[in-house]
C-alpha cells in the first residue's frame, strides 16, 4: 500500500459561511471574512486544528488491492450483482460498493497481516491533508479539471487512480473520482469538535452515520470542494464510495 507521510501542523478546517438571511438584510458581513457562497452550513464555523504526523494513502484503494482481501480473507460474499457492476474498470480504478463497515473489516484484516496503525483517516486528518498547506478551493489547485473527476470529465465512471496532478502532499484524487469514508461519526456543524485532529466519535452509537469527504466522478464542482462533507450509514453500499487508508505513525 503505497503511504505518503503527512507532515504535522495546523490549518483552518472547514469554510467560511455566508452570513444568515437576517444579517445579510441589516447589511452585516460574515465574521470570517470573504464568505464561501457555495457553502453548507455544516461546513462551519471554521476552526484552527492541529494535527498530528501520520500516513496517508498517496491513492484510495484500488479494485486490485482490495482483490487481494477478497481472496486472502475468504469474502466472496462481497460480490454482490451490484460490486460486479460498478467495479468493472479495472484493477487500478478505486474499489466502490464498500461500506463503512466493509472498510473497517479490511482494516482488520490489514492489521492482522501487514503490522498494526492501519485505520481510516479522521475527517480533519483529511482535509488537512487535502489542503496540503494551501488555500486552494479544491486539493492543490483552484483548477478542479487539474486534479480530479467530476461530472464534466469523468465520462460518466470512476477513473484509474493518479491520472491527475498530485497536491503539493504527492496524494492523489483528493478531489472527485470517488466519496472517501474517514472514521467520524456526523454532526450538523464543527461546534464542539475537536482541535487536535482525532476522530470526532464521542456519543456515537452502532449505526449512527459517518462522514465522507471529497466528492465523485457524478457529481458537479460544488461537490469537489475542499470543504464539502456528507454523511450516509456505515452499512450502505454505493456506486460512488470507496475508502483511503491512514496508519499512525511514531512521533
Amino acid at each position: 500500500m503505497p503511504m505518503v507521510r503527512i507532515p504535522a501542523g495546523r490549518f483552518v478546517m472547514g469554510s467560511c459561511l455566508p452570513p444568515s438571511e437576517k444579517d445579510r438584510f441589516m447589511g452585516k458581513t460574515a465574521s470570517c471574512g470573504a464568505y464561501d457562497a457555495d457553502a453548507y452550513s455544516e461546513e462551519g464555523p471554521q476552526r484552527t486544528v492541529h494535527v498530528k504526523a501520520f500516513e496517508l494513502g498517496k491513492t484510495e484503494v484500488t479494485l486490485g488491492q482490495f482483490k487481494q482481501y477478497i481472496r486472502a480473507a475468504g469474502r466472496e460474499d462481497l460480490l454482490t450483482d451490484d460490486f460486479m457492476k460498478h467495479n468493472a474498470h479495472g484493477d487500478n480504478a478505486p474499489v466502490v460498493e464498500v461500506s463503512w463497515n466493509d472498510a473497517q473489516a479490511f482494516i482488520r484484516w490489514l492489521n492482522q497481516t501487514q503490522g498494526g496503525g492501519w485505520r481510516l483517516p479522521t475527517e480533519a486528518e483529511w482535509e488537512y491533508a487535502c489542503r496540503a498547506g494551501g488555500k486552494h478551493r479544491y486539493c492543490g489547485s483552484n483548477d478542479l479539471n487539474a486534479v480530479g473527476w467530476f461530472d464534466d470529465n469523468s465520462g460518466g465512471r470512476q477513473r484509474a487512480v493518479a491520472q491527475k496532478a498530485p497536491n503539493a502532499f504527492g496524494l492523489y484524487d483528493m478531489t472527485g473520482n470517488v466519496w472517501e469514508w474517514v472514521q467520524d461519526c456526523w454532526h450538523d456543524s464543527y461546534r464542539g469538535a475537536p482541535t487536535d485532529g482525532s476522530a470526532w466519535t464521542g456519543n456515537c452509537e452502532e449505526g449512527d452515520r459517518r462522514v465522507a469527504r471529497g466528492g465523485s466522478w457524478n457529481l458537479s464542482a460544488r461537490y469537489a470542494r475542499a470543504a464539502i462533507r456528507i454523511s450516509l450509514t456505515p452499512g450502505i453500499r454505493l456506486y460512488n464510495f470507496g475508502f483511503r487508508l491512514a496508519r499512525t505513525v511514531a512521533p
